[in-house]
C-alpha cells in the first residue's frame, strides 16, 4: 500500500515537471516567435493611454496559414515591424476571444482595426480604419506594402498629419 501511494506521488510529481517545461518552452517559443511586443486587450489600452498612442488590433487564429504568413512576413520584413512598432499591437484570438474580436466587427481571420487609446475604433473620411486579409503566402510583396501604406494612413490620421 506505502508503495503504491509512492508511485503515484512520484508519477504526479514527473507529470506537474512536464508540464512546467512544456510550459516555459511554450514561453521561449512566444518571445522568439514575435518580433513585436503583442498585449492583451486591456494592457494594451492601459498602454495606450499612457502614452497617447493609437492601438493595433490584430485578430487572428493559430489555425489561420495566412495568419501564419503574415507574422512569417513580420519576422523577416524590418519595414513591416517599424510600422507595426509605432502602435500598440493588441493580438485577439479569434477562436478564444470571439466576443472582443466581434466588438470590432471581425468576420474572419486575419483582420486589423486601428484604435484612439480609449478603445473606439478610429474613423477618418466616414470609413472606420480597418484592414482585412494579407497574402496566402509569405513574401508577398504587394501585400506586405498595402498593409504598410494602411498603418501609415492610420498613424498618419492618429496624430492629424496629412497623408
Amino acid at each position: 500500500m506505502e508503495k503504491r501511494g509512492l508511485t503515484s506521488v512520484l508519477a504526479a510529481v514527473l507529470v506537474l515537471a512536464g508540464i512546467y517545461l512544456i510550459l516555459q518552452q511554450s514561453v521561449s517559443q512566444n518571445t522568439e516567435k514575435y518580433p513585436i511586443e503583442f498585449y492583451s486587450y486591456s494592457e494594451g489600452l492601459e498602454k495606450a493611454k499612457s502614452e497617447n498612442k493609437p492601438v493595433l488590433i490584430y485578430i487572428h487564429s493559430d489555425t489561420c496559414h495566412v495568419c501564419k504568413a503574415f507574422l512569417e512576413d513580420l519576422k523577416k520584413y524590418r519595414d513591416l515591424r517599424e510600422a507595426m512598432d509605432r502602435f500598440i499591437v493588441v493580438k485577439v484570438d479569434f477562436n478564444t476571444e470571439r466576443l472582443l474580436a466581434m466588438k470590432f466587427g471581425a468576420t474572419g481571420t486575419p483582420e486589423f482595426y486601428v484604435l484612439y487609446p480609449n478603445g473606439t475604433v478610429m474613423v477618418v473620411n466616414g470609413k472606420r480604419m480597418a484592414y482585412i486579409g494579407y497574402a496566402n503566402t509569405p513574401d508577398n510583396e504587394m501585400a506586405r506594402k498595402s498593409l504598410i501604406s494602411f498603418l501609415d494612413f492610420a498613424y498618419q490620421s492618429f496624430y492629424g498629419r496629412p497623408s
